[in-house]
């Protein structure tokens, strides 16, 4: 796995045989990865590495975390029991989990359209990090 965030976005995550090769999933997705990454740092997010993706943190808190699949490529917030959701953009992960956490996207050119929403969520994130609220 990687250690250097910038691996990720040049190389992959290092966690299968696809890394630093052509075929891996960050090279289909690495526009919308790299302007995911802008929006999370324009948010005022710590940018850091935890296994092998890219991690955003908050007040020494984990907020998001980056997944690149051959279909999609996700922001996965980490409390999202916590978000309100009121434009229902959360999307659960698979059939067996119980609370809606990620952002998928199957196109890189849509994640400048989401950008205010994205932004909104991250920073209601944040302040639930801050005040050291935890979910339920």
């Amino acid at each position: 796995m990687i250690t250097d965030i910038e691996d990720f976005f040049s190389k992959g995550c290092g966690r299968c045989p696809r890394f630093d090769t052509p075929d891996c999933s960050t090279r289909k997705w690495a526009d919308g990865l790299i302007a995911l990454r802008q929006i999370c740092l324009e948010a005022g997010l710590a940018e850091t590495v935890k296994w092998g993706h890219p991690c955003y943190m908050h007040a020494g808190r984990n907020i998001a975390i980056f997944g690149a699949f051959r279909d999609n490529f996700r922001l996965t917030f980490f409390n999202a029991a916590l978000l309100k959701d009121e434009d229902q953009i959360l999307e659960k992960q698979g059939p067996n989990t119980r609370q809606a956490d990620m952002i998928r996207f199957t196109d890189n050119g849509k994640l400048k359209a989401m950008k205010p929403v994205i932004l909104e969520y991250l920073h209601e994130a944040m302040d639930y990090a801050s005040a050291g609220i935890k979910p339920p």
